[in-house]
Order: structure tokens, then C-alpha cells, then sequence
């Protein structure tokens, strides 16, 4: 698969994909230190770009947006890249993007482990099951902007991900610019997943060159809003659910 497309394209087709739905007014937005959350037919997260990038806030219109295609609007402005306006703008989607039928209930950590098992996998951000699969892949590396030990540090990716079986990107990467640049250094053969809670349920992905999309949806919009008020990640919220959608013919 071809996968030369630059960011704005990418941007543009999500937008288009939450614009087919029907707009719906925002009633809430929340804004924790790990996540935001913007409330409209249902509850939408994204990470914040400030929790990985400090500083990069954006800026602090006096209003926000009034609805989802307004909010969505955003992505197309090159100035919120890398900012939580941009965060804002997805989690917005996110919020309006119906959760797929075909949706399944498997994780980032079991799809990795399914597809990547006995196979070269590259996954760039530093997600929390990750030392659990280095023993399962014949190749295994972690690119991470902000490198722990055993990481490969991010500006080594053009050495890394085409010899890539599957590679796993954090839907951040929808958020600070970097995700047309990461999918064209993947070989046509990978399979490549966008995973995290950032990641939108929008078909026109798979037409960018991502392959799965692991996303979450939020069953107990209370519970999500009362964990992102008190600070916490994705990890530890409660009140979500991981949920992936393949591209259709995928099978594991």
C-alpha cells in the first residue's frame, strides 16, 4: 500500500468524515492534564498535546467552538498543529463519529501480540504494555520523542520503520504533524495501526494507509469526565473501553 500523502490531506479527508454526520452543538468540554473531552452525541477524548509537549497550548480563544463541524474546522488551520486546539478538535470528532459495527473489543497490547508475534514491530510512542511484547517479536523497537531506556530515539525513524513488519503509531501524531512523515517511511507490505485514545472511528483513514484503528468509546461518560477532572491518563480512567476497527478484508 501507498502511503505518500502529505498531513494536510490526511487532515482534510478526517474532516470530511466528521462533516458527513450531522452537526451536533458541543454542551461540554473538560480538560484534564493527560486528556480532553468534549461532549456532544456521545463523549469524545484526545490526549493533550501540553501533557507531551509542554508549552504547546495553543491559543485561548474567549469562546470555544459551538459545534462539532466548527471544532473540526480547527484541523485545517496549519497554527493549531502541535497545540490542544488541536486536541480539542479531535476529541470533537470523536464525540460525533459513530463507534463502527464492525468494532471489536480487542486491545492495542492483543492486536500487536496477534499480528507482530514472530515479526519485525516498530511502535512509536511509549505505550504501557510495551516491554510485555519485546520477547514475542523476532525485531522490536520503540521510538519515543522523549526516549526511557531500551527506546529508540524518534528522529531515528527513517532507519527504523521500513524494516518494519507492523508498526503501531500513536494517533498523536494526527495532532502534532508527524503522521504523513512516519506513514511514508513504512514499507507498502506493513501493517499499520493508529492506537490510543486520540484515534477517530473515520473510514477515510484506511485510505491514508492505515490499516486498524484502535480507538476507544465511552460506555460511562461520568466515570471518563470524573477520572480526566482528577488528572488521570488513559491508562488508569475508568469508564472506557478499547475498541478496534480493521480495515475492511483485514483478518487476523
Amino acid at each position: 500500500m501507498q502511503r505518500r500523502m502529505q498531513q494536510s490531506d490526511i487532515l482534510r479527508a478526517l474532516v470530511e468524515d466528521i462533516q458527513q454526520q450531522p452537526d451536533q452543538p458541543i454542551t461540554s468540554v473538560v480538560t484534564g492534564s493527560c486528556l480532553t473531552a468534549v461532549t456532544s452525541r456521545n463523549l469524545g477524548l484526545a490526549s493533550l498535546i501540553s501533557h507531551f509537549a509542554p508549552g504547546q497550548i495553543g491559543s485561548q480563544a474567549a469562546t470555544g467552538p459551538a459545534s462539532v463541524h466548527a471544532a473540526a474546522r480547527l484541523l485545517l488551520d496549519a497554527a493549531t498543529t502541535n497545540t490542544d486546539e488541536a486536541s480539542l478538535a479531535v476529541a470533537a470528532g470523536n464525540s460525533l463519529l459513530p463507534l463502527p459495527a464492525a468494532a471489536t473489543s480487542m486491545s492495542g497490547q492483543e492486536l500487536l501480540l496477534t499480528f507482530g508475534r514472530g515479526r519485525n514491530v516498530a511502535v512509536v510512542g511509549h505505550f504501557p504494555f510495551v516491554e510485555k511484547l519485546r520477547e514475542s517479536c523476532a525485531g522490536f523497537w520503540v521510538l519515543e520523542k522523549h526516549p526511557r531506556p531500551g527506546d529508540t530515539p524518534a528522529e531515528e525513524a527513517g532507519g527504523v520503520l521500513p524494516r518494519a513488519d507492523v508498526v503501531a503509531i500513536t494517533a498523536t501524531t494526527l495532532l502534532n504533524g508527524s503522521l504523513a512523515g512516519l506513514l511514508a517511511l513504512c514499507r507498502p507490505d506493513a501493517l499499520v495501526i493508529l492506537l490510543g485514545p486520540t484515534t477517530p472511528f473515520a473510514a477515510s483513514l484506511f485510505d491514508c494507509g492505515i490499516d486498524v484503528l484502535a480507538g476507544c468509546e465511552t460506555p460511562d461518560p461520568e466515570a471518563a469526565l470524573a477520572g480526566i477532572r482528577a488528572g488521570s491518563c488513559f491508562k488508569k480512567l475508568s469508564g472506557v473501553r478499547q475498541r478496534t476497527w480493521m480495515r475492511p478484508g483485514l483478518s487476523t
